[in-house]
């Protein structure tokens, strides 16, 4: 018998993974794309020129061979179209390429609009990406690029007779998790918050110069949609959206007749009644001129220019109702829900043919009764200023010190004004002004302050010295006794001299009051008389005051003695550290407290004797004069402003490596 052969089972081996390769119209489409992108951003016009427009006819060509762009492709494009604006030069040049740019949107065919939005959406996120570095002499024509760009894009739009289908994905483009004005913005549009402001100032005009009013009212409240999100939302862009609102209330025929009649209330010296008492005349010479003149303009122009040449933006219609529907969705927060409200009710109120941004009532001045005058109003409003000023003059003496009171009495006898020293008490905690200028009255009180200080110095140290003696044992206390004589002789003149300065004192005073009344013709003899009589009297005074600080000083020093001696019994019980607590506390008694003068004015000094003005003939004398005027391109600098290069360390395997070599 035959034997059945097994069939050898072969083990399966791991099969390879089929790669795919792309397709070739693939490859080649993404490699031309980064050759646009290198070549756009090149340094010569001719050659930016040049590409752009190939890169104009090779999408034509994709589109007749119905080619599927994605996001990705646009984005490698638009990185090319970013640089060659950056290397542009030039205002006309710029504003020739940022059109050149705008005009690749009307290349889609409309069966294609959804790869117009892509278009737009990439060159959007290329801008905000890129928004963050650009420096303030490149913001210009970036700003431009993206009014422009704005206006493709309504013109894509217009193309499509503005169907809700594409307003719907343009809104979507925008709106969307990817898109700049989402909500919750996205990574890439974190930095250009500026860009999305520009987006929103242009976005009303653009679409004016475009639809030129035509615009069916559903479409506009679509493409309207972005705004009313971020009203209802606590963003960034939602007190500039709730502005793109009200910018829209205003523009239309009610807003432009009430701006009318505003400007002109404003021009009468807003009269009561407010702007709705006007109304508006026509003039039917100035509607004639203003047909012919726009009937002899050609072309319409987009942007204003130099030399008369103004644009004029048709109004556009106001979905006023479905606005507000819109306004009433959901908010994330009560402020942004009151915030909605506001702008849904007047959108209500412009659906009902009323102005909502009207002038309020409380702002209209009203009606002037009858029988009232400015001029007697005028007359007793200064009446009462000056009550006022005299009641505070009365409140300033009630609140001054009976001294301060005294001294000004003595100025207004003398003659002299109290005005300022009224003012100046009466300004307390304020701010109060003076001049460096070392005057006469300055210097006197400067004296007048040095010679008291030393007085109380010298009162100090009697003290002092008395303290020192009253310290002194049972054993000294009769020295002391012995110098009794001496010290009853020094308070004896010492009293002497206070007496004659305030006999000087008194002088001074009947001189001044005396010249302040107009007594010139004071007899010479009078005066001398006067004299001896106060000579007599001093010397009357003196002879009694001396028998009197006898007798004092007699019977003072008795006490001090027994005092001593008490103190002296009881020092043997007192330890040092309480004789001396003890003694402080004696001195802080007898000092007598100090005024604290509180509210003090604050006083400033402004020095300006150092503030000097240099001409400009000095200017250039200065700088003639300077050494280094006279220019050397040879010259070198006297210290660099690179840092000191320090020496690289040595590499000890540098030798070793060259012989290797050999």
């Amino acid at each position: 018998m035959k034997r059945l052969e097994k069939k050898k089972i072969k083990n399966p081996k791991h099969k390879k993974k089929s790669i795919i390769k792309p397709k070739k119209e693939k490859v080649l489409v993404v490699a031309q794309e980064f050759k646009f992108a290198r070549l756009l951003s090149g340094n010569e016009k001719k050659t930016r020129d040049r590409v752009l427009k190939t890169l104009k006819k090779w999408l034509l060509n994709c589109f007749e061979k119905g080619y599927e762009f994605k996001e990705d492709d646009f984005i490698r494009v638009w990185k090319g179209l970013f640089y060659a604006v950056w290397m542009s030069d030039k205002p006309l040049v710029q504003e020739e390429l940022c059109d050149n740019i705008s005009s690749i949107l009307d290349l889609f065919p409309v069966e294609q609009i959804h790869h117009a939005v892509l278009m737009m959406k990439a060159g959007f996120r290329v801008l905000a990406t890129e928004w963050y570095g650009l420096d303030q002499h490149r913001m210009d024509k970036f700003l431009m690029l993206v009014r422009r760009y704005l206006r493709g894009g309504w013109r894509c739009l217009k193309r499509n007779d503005w169907s809700l289908d594409s307003c719907q994905r343009f809104v979507d483009m925008m709106t969307g998790q990817d898109g700049l004005f989402a909500v919750k913005t996205p990574s890439f549009a974190r930095n250009s918050l500026s860009l999305m402001l520009h987006i929103i100032d242009c976005y009303l005009e653009e679409l004016s110069k475009i639809s030129e009013g035509s615009l069916p009212p559903a479409s506009l409240a679509s493409l309207l949609q972005p705004f009313t999100l971020h009203v209802r939302s606590d963003t960034p862009l939602s007190v500039p959206s709730r502005r793109l609102l009200t910018q829209l209330i205003t523009q239309t025929d009610l807003g432009l007749e009430y701006e009318q009649k505003t400007r002109a209330w404003k021009k009468m010296g807003c009269p009561p009644g407010g702007p709705d008492a006007l109304e508006l005349m026509e003039d039917d010479e100035q509607d004639d001129d203003e047909e012919e003149e726009v009937q002899d303009d050609g072309p319409r122009v987009l942007d204003p220019r130099a030399g008369r040449v103004s644009v004029f933006l048709s109004p556009l219609p106001v979905p006023a109702a479905e606005l507000a529907e819109q306004l009433r969705g959901a908010a994330t927060s009560h402020r942004a829900r009151r915030r909605a409200e506001i702008c849904a009710e007047r959108f209500l109120a412009l659906s009902s043919s009323e102005y909502p941004l009207k002038v309020p009532d409380e702002d209209i001045p009203e009606a002037v009764p009858k029988g009232v005058s400015p001029g007697r109003a005028a007359k007793s409003l200064a009446r009462l200023e000056r009550r006022l000023k005299g009641t505070t003059d009365e409140l300033a003496l009630k609140a001054m010190s009976k001294k301060q009171r005294k001294k000004l009495l003595a100025k207004a006898r003398a003659g002299l004004s109290i005005v300022e020293d009224v003012t100046s008490e009466n300004r307390e905690g304020e701010w109060l002004v003076e001049e460096t200028g070392d005057t006469e009255d300055n210097k006197d009180e400067d004296k007048e302050n040095t010679k008291k200080k030393n007085r109380k110095r010298k009162m100090k140290n009697d003290r002092e010295e008395g303290n020192k003696k009253q310290r002194v044992t049972g054993d000294d206390v009769t020295e002391t006794s012995r110098g009794s004589d001496k010290e009853n002789r020094s308070l004896e003149v010492k009293k002497k001299k206070r007496d004659k300065t305030k006999i000087k004192t008194k002088k001074d005073n009947e001189r001044k009051v005396s010249v302040s009344d107009g007594s010139k013709a004071v007899n010479s003899n009078n005066s001398k008389k006067i004299n001896k009589e106060n000579k007599t009297k001093t010397q009357k005074d003196g002879i009694q005051n001396k028998v009197m600080v006898q007798s004092i000083a007699s019977d003072d020093k008795n006490e001090k003695i027994n005092k001593e001696n008490k103190r002296n019994e009881e020092s043997e019980r007192v330890t040092p550290s309480k004789m001396k607590n003890y003694q402080k506390a004696t001195q802080a008694k007898k000092e007598s407290p100090k005024k604290v003068r509180l509210e003090t004015p604050k006083r400033v000094k402004f020095v300006l004797k150092k503030n000097s003005m240099q001409l400009p003939v000095e200017y250039y004398k200065s700088v003639e004069r300077s050494p280094d005027i006279p220019y050397d391109g040879n010259r070198r600098p006297a210290k660099t402003n690179l840092k000191p290069s320090t020496p690289s360390p040595i590499n000890p395997f540098f030798k070793k490596y060259k012989m290797k070599i050999k």
